[in-house]
């Protein structure tokens, strides 16, 4: 069995699966102030346990609770370049002011086809080390020019900058973000200042599980898809900032047998809408805001937001992304949806529209367990009524289009690990490139196990290639995708 936690803004919900996929208990409750307190009640929503979980996932987005960055000394390691094009250079001044603004640049790197750009200039990441430590910072977000082809001149500033500022905490570009240097310099850079909320939600989630005597392992929903490992996420936090929205389209999906469609998440200050093809969200291919205002390029789904002053727009949102997937149906998801024409239905967990503490009005039946299930029978609430009517079975009965505020928990709790590398390479021939692919294959597949995959259950989803029009023949870009059932563990 696993189980699923989507902590919201209003509600947090959990869902228990079995190992086929099939649901055996859901619940609904307020959101408290602190994610350990959500996930502790939903947990105990959920009542006594059947058997040992194999894994919990929990899902979150960091606007829910903005967090206060970690001051970050941002090392860039190339050739100089015009002011312009310094580290950060590109970034909101409330965003470099809260980062403590501190950057440098030294000489060495690679070229993008794999050449070296020159030796490390040891000597003056020892001279950048001195200076943030002076400063009293001690995180550090280092990107190399040509890093994921040959990470070896990030690994080496590693090295320099761990000997100068003994237990200094270091983001590496190679293990973060995408193949262009500025753009994953910005998201290394934002990795190192979420440190702290990473490692403050994992060790707040893992108290809530203890307490619940459950000792499997945590995951968390990443933006793109799937999950990593609490230990994966606490390195890597800039890659699940923002995931609620295209779990709860792909639970969406899944509940209804679509494989596209528009889907509208309508959640307690915002509604979201995103185009799905092929059950999985749209991904942008261009620049979007993220933590602090940072503009980043990670794959993230293309999500249209409005905020709730904005709602009357939200029909003619549709309707433009319909007209990007001609014929697809329309799915809700949240708390809101009925309030943009949600069709509701029996046994549907109906969801207030009261952030905790505002005195607005909460619609639900019963805040604490609005859905339980479990041990052959469920007792659901009527989202239109007051009467709790019992049902049999261990999963509660499909009603096609109509909203379920459960679509994030349930998607996240049958989910897989999975992570996403991309790569440089470049090739002489057709032999070479063979066998450059499977290098980059047996890292991705390295790198799923590394983020909480069974070594046994890892798979590459998918791989694809192509020739770099702008550089030299034989320079490919690759990408891969490999994913993985979540490692198992028990209950204590």
């Amino acid at each position: 069995m696993r189980i699923g936690i989507d902590v919201g803004r209003a509600t947090s919900t959990a869902v228990l699966v079995d190992a086929a996929g099939g649901v055996l208990a859901e619940a609904v409750v307020d959101s408290a102030p602190r994610t350990g307190l959500c996930v502790r009640r939903a947990l105990a929503a959920l009542g006594p346990l059947p058997g040992p979980v194999g894994a919990v996932a929990v899902v979150t987005d960091l606007a829910r609770r903005p967090p206060r960055p970690r001051p970050v000394a941002v090392l860039r390691i190339a050739p100089g370049s015009h002011a312009a094009l310094a580290p950060l250079a590109d970034w909101p001044e409330a965003a470099r002011t809260a980062l403590g603004g501190l950057t440098g640049v030294v000489a060495g790197g690679s070229a993008v086809t794999g050449g070296s750009l020159g030796p490390l200039d040891r000597d003056g990441v020892a001279a950048f080390a001195a200076r943030a430590r002076d400063a009293g910072v001690r995180v550090f977000a280092v990107c190399a020019a040509g890093a994921p082809a040959r990470p070896g001149p990030e690994l080496d500033a590693a090295a320099v900058l761990a000997a100068a500022v003994p237990g200094a905490s270091l983001s590496l570009s190679y293990e973060t973000g995408a193949a262009g240097l500025r753009e994953r310099e910005s998201a290394t850079a934002v990795n190192a200042a979420l440190g702290g909320w990473a490692e403050e939600l994992v060790a707040d989630c893992r108290a809530a599980l203890r307490s619940a005597r459950i000792a499997a392992p945590l995951c968390f929903a990443r933006d793109d898809g799937g999950l990593v490992s609490a230990e994966y996420f606490a390195r890597h936090p800039v890659i699940a900032t923002a995931p609620a929205s295209g779990c709860a389209a792909r639970g969406a999906l899944a509940r209804t047998g679509l494989d596209r469609a528009v889907v509208v998440d309508a959640g307690a200050r915002s509604v979201r809408c995103l185009v799905v093809r092929d059950g999985e969200p749209e991904r942008s291919t261009r620049l979007l805001p993220g933590p602090f205002g940072v503009r980043l390029a990670l794959g993230a789904p293309e999500i249209v937001e409005t905020g709730g002053a904005e709602a009357a727009t939200v029909p003619a949102t549709v309707a433009r992304l319909r007209e990007r997937v001609p014929g697809a149906d329309v799915l809700y998801t949240g708390g809101r949806a009925e309030a943009f024409g949600a069709p509701a239905g029996p046994g549907e967990p109906a969801a207030g529209d009261r952030e905790p503490g505002t005195g607005g009005p909460d619609t639900r039946t019963d805040p604490r367990t609005t859905v339980l299930t479990g041990a052959g029978a469920a007792v659901r609430a009527d989202a239109r009524s007051d009467a709790a009517r019992p049902t049999t079975g261990t999963a509660p009965a499909p009603y096609g289009h109509r909203p379920r505020l459960t679509d994030a928990a349930r998607y996240a709790a049958g989910a897989d690990c999975r992570i996403e590398v991309e790569q440089v390479i470049s090739a002489a021939g057709r032999a070479e490139l063979d066998q450059s692919l499977a290098a980059v294959r047996d890292h991705a597949l390295s790198r799923c196990v590394a983020a909480g995959a069974a070594p046994g259950s890892v798979r590459i989803e998918s791989l694809t290639h192509a020739p770099v029009a702008y550089l030299p023949a034989g320079v490919h870009r690759v990408t891969v995708r490999a994913a993985g059932a979540p490692a198992s563990g028990g209950t204590s």
